[in-house]
């Protein structure tokens, strides 16, 4: 439970009846300067809206033992997960993020990036060394030259998150960004992303233990792909909608105003990866262990099992990978 807030998020607990979610809307389009459930947000230079995620205290990794997880998985979603995977989400620990910030209340959209590159010319890791990311050419997933943030295999529009991004291309946007506007913008700490998307919840998602329920709050593998894949055993068995990637927006906010934070496109954190970082973080405001081999990627995707969307999931990729499961949403800080 969280305790000692500061008042704005005395605030926010206030506005969710202790730490209940709050009633949401069906979808997540705000107005300019609130979002869903009257919590505060700005508009930024290119349209991007932000939402104020106030400071307080969670519980970070999971509640639940990594055995527990990878048996209801494997029993109830076809998965073949070993225990081993779900270790790196203990021990779960008490974490104070100390001041509030903004975080992008959808994933960086194409249509954002595509200012970026208009204004830059910046060239994506996938279009610099040639190698191209993954995409679907309609039979399987492959990862070629043609395949970019432009190209993802799959039908996009600008208002759906850009894929086919690295860590770097990430990072280099949110310098663009910081420049533009004399703000400092960055991606999220791990525990700030965390933080935001459980928004008070302890259950699995944001939306409760059950996974058939991500379909209220994301995009993941579900029964709309399993049509389209039928050969993909581990979808859930409610229907969200969507195949590969939907605009962003679609779904409903949790408690914190928040879209998208399970899945349509994992989201890249601004830590290091760790295995066993959780057992020496410290308190307030982790930013993950000095240097490493892989950068920090949350939320899972359209792409994705249910039990890659937790709210505790952790995953982990070199920062030049790129996917067309894979984005970004930006944090700025006040």
């Amino acid at each position: 439970m969280l305790r000692q807030l500061p008042r704005v998020a005395l605030a926010v607990l206030a506005s969710l009846g202790g730490l209940t979610l709050a009633t949401a809307p069906s979808g997540c389009t705000p107005q300019p300067s609130t979002v869903a459930g009257g919590k505060e947000s700005v508009t930024n230079s290119i349209g991007m809206k932000l939402t104020l995620i106030p400071a307080g205290e969670f519980m970070m990794g999971s509640g639940e033992s990594a055995e527990d997880t990878v048996a209801f998985f494997n029993q109830n979603y076809g998965a073949d997960l070993k225990a081993d995977a779900c270790k790196a989400e203990h021990p779960q620990h008490r974490v104070r993020i100390t001041r509030p910030f903004y975080l992008g209340t959808y994933h960086v959209t194409r249509g954002q990036f595509r200012q970026f590159v208009e204004a830059t010319g910046y060239k994506t890791d996938a279009e610099r060394d040639g190698l191209g990311a993954r995409g679907y050419d309609g039979d399987d997933f492959e990862q070629k030259p043609e395949y970019t943030w432009r190209n993802a295999g799959f039908e996009q529009t600008d208002a759906h998150p850009v894929v086919n991004v690295s860590w770097n291309d990430a990072a280099a946007f949110c310098q663009w960004l910081s420049r533009q506007e004399g703000k400092s913008y960055r991606l999220p700490t791990e525990a700030e992303w965390e933080y935001a998307c459980r928004a008070g919840t302890t259950t699995r998602y944001s939306s409760g233990d059950d996974p058939e329920t991500l379909a209220q709050v994301g995009n993941v593998a579900d029964a709309t792909a399993k049509e389209k894949f039928p050969h993909w055993t581990f979808t859930m068995r409610a229907t969200d909608g969507y195949v590969f990637t939907a605009p962003v927006g679609q779904f409903r906010p949790n408690a914190f105003g928040l879209c998208d934070m399970h899945g349509n496109a994992c989201q890249w954190c601004a830590d290091w990866y760790g295995a066993e970082y959780y057992a020496t973080s410290p308190s307030d405001d982790p930013g993950g262990p000095d240097s490493g081999h892989y950068r920090v990627l949350r939320g899972g995707s359209w792409v994705n099992r249910p039990s890659n969307a937790r709210s505790a999931e952790r995953g982990k990729y070199v920062p030049d990978s790129r996917g067309n499961d894979t984005g970004f949403r930006v944090a700025r800080s006040l």
